[in-house]
């Protein structure tokens, strides 16, 4: 008998879990840079709020977001040379 293959469960497998929120949290400290001692003295609220405020930092929402710029051929041989 033939198999069906169902697209719900194959479209389940490509996504990121967000299930383990332990996990989905460590991810975003180490994003950042914190280190997991730095982690542990947070509490979780104030990390959520840490990781709001990074997100729309680097998303250009806000006064101190960052304007990122793609690297030129002219740039890479500045810092190359």
């Amino acid at each position: 008998m033939e198999q069906k293959k169902n697209p719900k469960n194959q479209n389940q497998n490509k996504e990121i879990n967000n299930d383990r929120l332990d996990l989905v949290l460590i991810s975003n400290a180490k994003q950042i840079g914190l280190s997991f001692k730095e982690l542990n003295n947070l509490r979780v609220r104030d990390f959520v709020e840490m990781i709001d405020i990074e997100t729309q930092r680097t998303n250009g929402v806000g006064d101190n977001s960052i304007d990122l710029a793609l690297a030129t051929q002219k740039d890479i041989d500045k810092l190359l040379s």
